[in-house]
């Protein structure tokens, strides 16, 4: 199955903690940004990617697609 990217950005909220802003989506840290030598660095949690100052997930696409209506068809009746 294939992976979308979809823009989050609006659901992420950060929460400054332990000298960094890490990055919650609900309950759950998606990210955390720290501020380096070279300037802020975005650290994300597997699945998740930050570009052009925005937050992606990769999702399943059509998760809730049917593939088949009936299932055991060995019985030969589909």
């Amino acid at each position: 199955m294939s992976l979308v990217r979809v823009d989050v950005t609006s659901k992420v909220k950060g929460k400054y903690e332990n000298g960094h802003m890490n990055l919650y989506m609900g309950d759950a840290q998606v990210g955390k940004v720290v501020e380096t030598n070279q300037g802020f660095q975005h650290e994300m949690a597997e699945g998740f990617e930050f570009d052009k100052d925005k937050i992606f997930r990769y999702e399943q696409e059509n998760p809730n697609e049917v593939k088949s209506y009936v299932e055991g068809c060995d019985e030969g009746w589909c």
